[in-house]
């Protein structure tokens, strides 16, 4: 089952090799992508300076 899955990865170049939906190995680097972009986000709205009311 492995390697018939891993048949067609083969012929996947660029990006493509690492993010596709034929294999275990690309969908699971699809999701941990996505993890990593929710984190990040949730990460710079965290983070990011508090805007101060202007002083008059």
């Amino acid at each position: 089952m492995g390697h018939a899955e891993e048949a067609g990865a083969e012929n996947l170049k660029g990006l493509a090799k690492y993010f596709n939906s034929q294999t275990n190995y690309g969908r699971a680097n699809v999701s941990k992508a996505t993890y990593a972009v929710v984190g990040v986000v949730i990460a710079y709205f965290y983070l990011r300076p508090s805007k101060k009311p202007a002083q008059k």
